[in-house]
């Protein structure tokens, strides 16, 4: 009799159908796991609020969501802080394919966010995916990601998507200042 112990991935199918039972919960599926998401923190909210303010004109043609799920896979099905779509918002989740740009703030998640989201991101078809990295708040940068390019273009003056430029030091002003919350 074998004691290893057996992983349980579940598919997207199984975790909607789990959708009562954790309605309470902030949770995400990343591959096959159900993740409790952290809560979210002042300097995440503020770099979040800020970004999206930037990417208005997004939003006014649909093509802006904010914490929404996507379809990555059969065993994905993240929630990015920020997504832009190609196209209008349809009728159903969007796949990662459908996305021009996947933004993820990563505070105290940039190591998970580096190590599986992302590749799940670009295995998925994002054009391109950001992970803002504000673990460091005296040196946060964007990491541009794209498909084939094994390494980011790091951001720290400014950043741009299609016809949008966005001044990082307007989105990360005042971090260093923001005392720590809960301990």
């Amino acid at each position: 009799m074998s004691t290893a112990l057996q992983r349980v991935r579940f598919t997207r199918s199984e975790y909607m159908c789990m959708a009562s039972i954790l309605a309470d919960q902030r949770t995400e599926l990343i591959d096959g796991d159900i993740i409790e998401m952290p809560p979210i923190r002042t300097p995440h909210m503020l770099v979040v609020t800020r970004l999206l303010w930037r990417l208005a004109q997004f939003n006014e043609e649909g093509r802006l969501l904010v914490q929404q799920p996507i379809v990555v896979d059969d065993y994905n099905e993240p929630q990015p802080d920020l997504v832009v779509l190609r196209e209008p918002l349809g009728q159903q989740k969007p796949n990662a394919r459908d996305c021009l740009a996947i933004i993820e703030v990563a505070d105290s998640t940039y190591a998970t966010d580096v190590a599986i989201k992302l590749p799940a991101y670009l295995r998925g078809g994002a054009a391109a995916v950001w992970v803002v990295n504000i673990s460091d708040r005296a040196n946060p940068e964007i990491e541009v990601w794209t498909p084939g390019s094994g390494e980011p273009v790091h951001a720290r003056n400014v950043v741009t998507l299609a016809d949008i430029t966005i001044s990082l030091d307007d989105v990360f002003q005042g971090l260093t200042e923001i005392p720590p919350e809960g301990r």
